[in-house]
């Protein structure tokens, strides 16, 4: 019985790292689709938009800029599920799941 039951903490565990590390990717596609139409215009306002449009999806702009006609960014999220608690519960950390997206205007 303690199998089943450690099997499926990991599972769990697997579960809630893989939702973490969607969510990071769908706040880097966003917010690389929110900054792209202001690129050819304003790099500043391409950054900016893309760090609003991070927040408001529960994520962390850690590093935008400009490739061509392109606006790149990077993003983190944090870990606060499941596997947060039982690292936490052990004395540990998990490290903020990160992402990269890239878009540009049509």
């Amino acid at each position: 019985m303690p199998f089943v039951l450690i099997g499926v903490a990991f599972l769990w565990v697997f579960v809630d790292v893989a939702g973490v590390r969607q969510q990071a990717a769908g706040a880097a596609d966003l917010a690389a689709l929110a900054g792209a139409p202001f690129v050819l215009w304003s790099t500043d306002k391409a950054c900016e938009t893309a760090t609003d449009i991070a927040r408001r999806n529960a994520a962390e702009l850690t590093d935008c800029w400009i490739d061509e006609s392109d606006v790149v960014v990077t993003v983190e999220v944090a870990a606060t599920g499941f596997a947060a608690r039982l690292a936490a519960r052990f004395g540990a950390t998990l490290p903020p799941v990160s992402a990269t997206a890239r878009a540009g205007p049509a």
